[in-house]
């Protein structure tokens, strides 16, 4: 095939050139994709920019899309909202794409950066991430795909998407010490309930991490015993068997995951201690610890409850939402570098609760929301509105009071 280049500017553009190869799998962030990813870099380098972060939501975008065209022998963009449902949970505000199809891995970026358009993405100021995604194929030998990322916001709290379908989940346990997975419809109800797990203890308690490993997909935590356990997720509806990676941890009465609180990109887990102090337990971004504890605050001594909610006052930081002893809900809204912004007023009446908690964005509106067990078993899902206030709660489940340690 002989080699042409087509250019659209805007935020995605693409490009061909020219050969044939049978198929194989596709591979992203490592070898020849790892290669176009420090070219790249290089070209930026080069012209006096910042150098682009590698994230695995980014990579594995970029690898699924590169998979689908060789597949499909088809040369074309993806939508901006197919890249947004693959990688906005993971904290990336928006999005651009270069195609190739044809090049070598030592020609690729050289021909991006001899068209204008391909050149303006990855010149572009405002992208500070990128992932890059490799394929083979019938049609042209060799297919590419690198998905930009703008300024990464928060990461998604709670379960996260557990099974692999893009849409938020749910965890619970129940009485015989079961893990339950509620499933979500990613419109704010739900798909199914299944068994994933057993063993639980009473006093166990479930810690949602986000990706606290670094491989894309949520993980959570079990505190046992003062040990605390991570259990890595597969991403297909499963964890793997818990691993111990700290003892101490029997001192807290309330634990908190998934937020990245210090600015480092890696998701941290924050504990209060009987005394009412918030320390922090920075993570490696590999499922592991970096650093000693620091204490961040000293005024959640009143805290019944406390949960990560993501970015729910909208401006790109994760936040806290606390319960109070006297049933007051309260935003502790995050600076993203490890402290925090001045307390907001939410709510009242929190006091008669079962349990509160954050699932992400369960209704698709692209905003945080907050799921609360009442005393009766019903479930009210409350939408949040992006601005850190909440639109009226509706009824999604009854029948939850078999169900407890959510998140």
């Amino acid at each position: 095939m002989r080699a042409r280049i087509l250019s659209i500017v805007l935020s995605s553009v693409l490009i061909v050139g020219a050969g044939i190869a049978t198929a194989a799998p596709a591979q992203a962030a490592t070898g020849d994709a790892a290669s176009v990813f420090t070219q790249t870099n290089a070209q930026r380098t080069k012209a006096g920019l910042k150098p682009l972060i590698s994230d695995p939501a980014l990579d594995k975008a970029a690898k699924a899309w590169a998979q689908h065209l060789a597949n499909t022998c088809t040369f074309a963009h993806s939508t901006a909202t197919w890249r947004a449902n693959r990688v906005a949970k993971a904290g990336w505000s928006a999005t651009g794409e270069n195609i190739a199809a044809g090049y070598s891995a030592s020609a690729v970026v050289t021909a991006w950066m001899g068209s204008a358009g391909h050149k303006a993405n990855i010149l572009n100021t405002k992208y500070t991430g990128m992932g890059v995604g490799y394929a083979k194929g019938t049609c042209y030998s060799t297919y590419w795909v690198q998905i930009f990322g703008w300024a990464k916001t928060a990461g998604a709290p709670g379960t996260g998407d557990a099974d692999g379908d893009f849409d938020s989940d749910v965890l619970s346990r129940d009485a015989q010490g079961r893990l339950i997975l509620h499933r979500g419809t990613g419109t704010g109800k739900w798909q199914s309930r299944s068994v994933i797990g057993s063993g639980w203890l009473p006093d166990d308690k479930l810690v949602t991490l986000g990706d606290f490993t670094g491989d894309s997909i949520s993980d959570i935590g079990r505190v046992r015993q003062g040990y605390f356990e991570l259990m890595r997720g597969t991403g297909g509806g499963s964890y793997a068997a818990p691993t111990s990676i700290g003892t101490g941890w029997g001192d807290y009465r309330l634990i908190v995951g998934g937020i990245d609180f210090d600015g480092d990109r890696y998701t941290d887990v924050l504990g209060v201690n009987l005394a009412g102090a918030l320390i922090l337990h920075r993570g490696n971004g590999k499922g592991g610890w970096t650093g000693g504890t620091s204490v961040v605050s000293t005024k959640f001594a009143s805290a019944t409850a406390l949960f990560y909610a993501g970015d729910f006052t909208g401006d790109s930081f994760g936040d806290l939402i606390a319960r109070r002893t006297t049933g007051e809900a309260v935003v502790h809204p995050t600076t993203g570098t490890g402290g925090f912004k001045s307390a907001v007023r939410l709510a009242s009446g929190w006091d008669s609760l079962v349990a509160v908690f954050s699932p992400g964005d369960f209704d698709g509106t692209g905003t945080s929301d907050i799921i609360a067990v009442r005393a009766d078993g019903s479930v009210a899902l409350a939408r949040g509105n992006g601005k850190g206030g909440r639109y009226t709660s509706i009824t999604i489940a009854t029948g939850w009071n078999a169900y407890h340690g959510f998140g």
